[in-house]
């Protein structure tokens, strides 16, 4: 089944969607549109939300991804990426400090400095500047059911993605699972020249 869901979507590299969701929204230039008018003013600590992600990258279209986004304001930023037939390809993690991902279909993962990670792509990347972002405002206030976000960068390729928000939850404590196994492959940043 494994194999079959392989050749159906017909990637290679599962770490770019968690690249791209991460990344777009960390060095996003598009526009961002909400489907429906804000409501008041309303700010959390907690906020879990299932996502619909379409996704295209260097001539890859991925139309039928979901999602889910954890978050703890000012503290934690978690996605787990789900492919047809409910089969999840990846989750990441990102904290104050450190950025983790697993890779689902190639048995990697990847555990570096938060730091180390933005010197390496060239780009600012920080855990505020990717909440705001994935949250569409500088406020701390929560997206609105049914939000979407669009996102494009050219860095790493022509990248874009649109990210519908659902089901929306805000300050029911939750857990930000994350089991390295020992079948998996530890994956580094490549050296910046």
């Amino acid at each position: 089944m494994e194999q079959d869901l392989k050749e159906r979507i017909n990637v290679k590299n599962w770490s770019t969607i968690a690249f791209l969701v991460l990344l777009l929204a960390a060095s996003s230039c598009a526009s961002r549109k909400k489907t429906i008018a804000p409501t008041p003013p309303q700010t959390f600590e907690w906020l879990t939300s299932n996502l619909d992600i379409q996704a295209e990258g260097n001539g890859v279209a991925f139309d039928d991804l979901s999602g889910q986004l954890r978050m703890r304001n000012d503290s934690l930023v978690w996605l787990s990426v789900t492919a047809t037939m409910g089969v999840e390809v990846l989750r990441a993690k990102v904290s104050n400090d450190s950025v983790w991902i697993l890779n689902r279909m190639e048995k990697t993962y990847l555990a570096e400095p938060l730091d180390s990670v933005a010197v390496q792509l060239g780009i600012p990347i920080s855990l505020p500047w990717i909440q705001t972002l994935l949250l569409d405002n500088n406020e701390g206030l929560p997206p609105v059911e049914n939000q979407i976000v669009q996102l494009k960068t050219f860095f790493m390729g022509n990248l874009s993605a649109k990210v519908k928000y659902k089901n929306i939850k805000l300050d029911e404590k939750t857990s930000f699972p994350l089991k390295i196994t020992d079948k998996m492959e530890r994956m580094r940043l490549p050296k910046k020249p």
